[in-house]
This record gives C-alpha cells, structure tokens and sequence, in this order.
C-alpha cells in the first residue's frame, strides 16, 4: 500500500506542476500579446498648429509685423528603440502650409500678406513614464532646422536652429497598431547680429508655435 501511494504520489505531482506552467505560459503569452514592446514605430499623423510672429524688423521685406496663421499640419515620425527601457530615438518631419497675416485689432478682419510653408526637420528622444497594455505616456524632446519658406517674389527661405518639447500617450488598438495623441511646443531662433544688447535681451523676436497631432502607429 505504501508503494502504491508513493507511486500515485510521484504521478499525480508533476502531472499537477506541469499543469500550472502551462496555465503560466498562457497568462504570459496573454499578457506580453498587449504589452508595448521595444520595437520599431512608424506614424503618419495629422495635427493643428498655432502661433509665430515674424517681426518687420528682422524679414526687412514686411513693413508690419507678420504672425502665422493657425492652420492644419501634416507629417511623420519613425521611433528606434534604444534598449529595453523603452526609450527610442525619434526622427520626425513637421509640414504647416498657412498663410502671413498682419496683426489686427479686436474683431478686425486680418489681412493676408503671403502664403508661407514651416517644416520641421528634428531627431530627438522619447521617454515613457509609465507602460501598460491600455495606454503609454511619455515625454519627447528635440532638435533640429526649421525651414520658413514666405511665397513672395525674390525671398529666399531660411533655415534655423530649433527645438521642442512636448507630451503624448499612446493607446493600442492591436498587437501592431496604436493611436497617438500629442502636444508639442517649438522654439525657433531668428536672432541676427545686431550691435544692440539692450534690445536683444528686452525684446525677444524668436518664433514659437504651438500644436496638437493625432496619429496612428504602427508596430515593427
């Protein structure tokens, strides 16, 4: 009889062990199937931007200060992990086609000067603070050239110094498709050489804008 039960006890012990791996592996492989994973990411996305104001007497082609219009913007982003941390280097590319509009008092139709093009060409970093199956938020800064491109006859486009910095989650739809939502603030510099410290140091005449994207990502 003590045989039989050691027996008994020697089958139906591993039988139970091997049994609760199983259950194990599942629950895993459940899990990491909504998990974000440190993997590639590719994202079309559309957004509106606002702000930006050229001042007359840096463009020495407008008599009145000129501000940006606020209007839609399209671009794209390619993310590359760096490690396991969740961390990815982010390349992205920003277009706004708006139009120049001088400043106008309060209900005062604005007066359209020119047609104008703002890219972003920036390289920078995403840091996640938090990642779950139903949502990843994270932080990005970067850095890199805005391009401001005025439609007006014999005026060249420029191309300067800029940084942003914004915040942003990503929501899973699938295993290889997310959604992203995002807020992003630019800086441009448009200082010039100028033999006046006084007025460079009470009178800032850089360019920032503002704008809030919505994409849709996709895993590789």
């Amino acid at each position: 009889m003590r045989k039989f039960t050691f027996l008994l006890f020697l089958i139906l012990v591993p039988t139970a062990l091997f049994a609760q791996d199983d259950d194990w592996r599942r629950r895993r492989a459940e899990r990491d199937r909504w998990t974000p994973r440190d993997r590639f990411e590719l994202t079309p996305f559309i957004g509106y931007r606002w702000g930006g104001t050229i001042f007359a007497d840096q463009s020495f082609v407008f008599n009145d200060d000129v501000q940006v219009a606020s209007s839609p913007n399209l671009g794209i982003t390619f993310a590359m992990p760096l490690g396991d941390s969740g961390m990815k280097l982010e390349l992205m590319a920003n277009r706004q086609s708006s139009e120049l509009e001088t400043e106008s008092g309060l209900f005062e139709p604005e007066n359209e000067v020119a047609d104008i093009d703002v890219t972003y060409l920036h390289a920078g970093l995403q840091f996640p603070f938090a990642r779950s199956r139903n949502a990843t938020p994270y932080f990005v800064v970067s850095g890199g050239l805005a391009n401001l491109n005025p439609q007006v006859s014999g005026v060249s486009d420029e191309n300067r110094f800029s940084a942003s910095a914004g915040v942003g989650v990503k929501i899973p739809v699938s295993d290889v498709m997310s959604v992203k939502l995002e807020g992003r603030g630019y800086y441009t510099s448009l200082e010039e050489e100028s033999d006046c410290s006084f007025c460079d140091y009470f009178y800032n005449q850089d360019f920032y804008q503002g704008e809030v994207n919505f994409g849709v990502m996709f895993n590789f």
